[in-house]
């Protein structure tokens, strides 16, 4: 059986082409990229660490609400 190991690698935008072809060479393959948050998604992000937001007891409260 063979494993996989997932890895988080930055590269600059101009070396991903010749890394996709060592991932193909290697028959490894990428299973998501994750994209730079934007400025309003990380003011979301941090208002809800300092304990702010909307907080509901149950999903189906949640649901309601939308």
């Amino acid at each position: 059986m063979t494993y996989m190991k997932t890895l988080i690698i930055e590269l600059p935008e101009e070396e991903t082409k010749l890394f996709k072809q060592l991932l193909k060479k290697l028959n490894g393959r990428i299973v998501s990229q994750n994209p730079v948050p934007n400025k309003k998604t990380i003011d979301a992000m941090n208002e809800l660490k300092q304990g702010k937001g909307v907080k509901f007891s149950s999903v189906s409260e949640l649901f309601k609400s939308v």
